[in-house]
């Protein structure tokens, strides 16, 4: 059986395993609301997937936090707070998208933005929404939509993908072109005093997943029987 078989059997075999807790988790559709931001678990469950298939053996609660706390919850505060600077660098990201539809396209029409870079990645060291593009076989060569990440958008695009025997160890030889409202460093320190401000904003979480918070976060007290 090739690798992919046994991925998707892999998959099959812990998605079944934990399709009754999953069930239970969406009775409230909520994972977590923190300062009037709720995040379902239908907006995390691409995430799910994708890291259920080269991280099977992570738990169901872990990889739902996971993307929460990486991905979606930065990302819709960041939609909340930088609304028109964002929309600025999507107009531009999308005008890159509309002009190069593969990969020498996009480093012939990048070649005057600044902020990009070429370099190898993992499914780990790239960022979770950068890395599914970037690991779906159907994608070699060809150039993302512009991606959505907390500091901006990403277009993006992989020259060349190379497997190991382990999954974790594959990398792609990949090109970023970031049109964004915050280089990496200074939304790090950004999100991290935003931390601060609204990890005690908590309103909702969960009650199978009050354990698997960050420590930033504070949920409120659970309700007494």
């Amino acid at each position: 059986m090739t690798r992919a078989g046994t991925t998707l059997l892999t998959v099959a075999l812990f998605a079944a395993c934990g399709r009754g807790e999953v069930a239970a988790e969406r009775e409230d559709g909520r994972l977590i609301e923190v300062d009037g931001i709720a995040v379902t678990f239908d907006e995390l469950q691409p995430y799910y997937d994708w890291l259920t298939e080269y991280r099977p053996g992570l738990g169901v609660r872990t990889k739902y936090v996971w993307a929460m706390r990486e991905h979606v919850l930065p990302l819709k505060l960041a939609e909340r707070e930088f609304a028109s600077q964002r929309a600025e660098q999507l107009e531009l990201a999308s005008g890159l998208c509309s002009v190069a539809t593969n990969i020498r396209e996009l480093e012939q029409r990048a070649a005057l933005v600044t902020d990009k870079s070429r370099s190898n990645l993992t499914r780990q060291s790239a960022l979770l929404p950068v890395a599914m593009f970037l690991f779906d076989e159907l994608t070699l060569n060809a150039v993302s939509q512009p991606i959505a990440l907390p500091h901006g958008y990403f277009v993006v695009s992989a020259y060349d993908r190379h497997e190991s025997p382990l999954v974790m160890a594959d990398y792609v030889d990949a090109l970023q072109v970031g049109f964004i409202t915050h280089t990496a460093r200074e939304w790090q320190q950004y999100w991290t005093r935003k931390r601060a401000e609204i990890g005690a904003r908590v309103t909702f979480v969960h009650p199978d997943y009050r354990d698997d918070m960050p420590e930033w976060l504070q949920p409120p007290a659970p309700e007494k029987p």
